[in-house]
């Protein structure tokens, strides 16, 4: 009885630890990404002002009308470490700005049940899986021209996810 009782509290520990990893990362994107419209040069000085390590920063040589940057750090948190990127890019049709987290140990399930609890969301606009069928790709509407995409690994059972605030402007109109 006693080995029952244990092993009961052991799984009850765990829950608990996935089911705040997910709710982790839900208000971390919610920290870094929805006080306003994504905007690389916010997130930049607010990942700066709290010292977060910066993993990858990349871009292309700036052309007329056209550019390309992504930036990337890590932020550690009480249930694990997660990638915070940024994106911003202009092109022959219009500009993007990006914001998301990424962790590889998060159930893809779980992570999409928080994020609608937390964020009130509605019915998608879509959800498909990738062409090899590896993830499950959800699209909400967010506001008028920002879109709400959360990938993960769930139609394979593989952990992890990436959470993504998309904002697209045509400049081409």
């Amino acid at each position: 009885m006693l080995r029952f009782a244990l092993l009961i509290c052991l799984m009850s520990v765990d829950v608990a630890f996935a089911n705040q990893r997910s709710a982790d990362l839900v208000t971390s994107f919610q920290i870094f990404c929805l006080p306003g419209p994504p905007d690389f040069v916010e997130i930049d000085a607010k990942a700066t002002a709290m010292n977060l390590s910066v993993r990858k920063d990349v871009g292309t040589p700036p052309q007329p009308g056209k550019f390309a940057h992504t930036k990337s750090w890590l932020v550690a948190l009480d249930s694990g470490s997660h990638e915070l990127v940024a994106g911003e890019g202009r092109g022959s049709n219009g500009e993007i700005a990006s914001c998301g987290v990424g962790a590889e140990d998060v159930d893809g399930e779980e992570m999409r049940q928080d994020l609608i609890k937390a964020m009130k969301l509605g019915a998608p606009l879509r959800q498909t899986a990738t062409a090899d069928g590896t993830q499950r790709v959800t699209t909400w509407k967010y506001a008028d021209d920002i879109t709400l995409l959360l990938a993960d690994g769930t139609p394979m059972k593989i952990p992890g996810i990436y959470l993504t605030l998309l904002r697209q402007t045509n400049t081409s109109r």
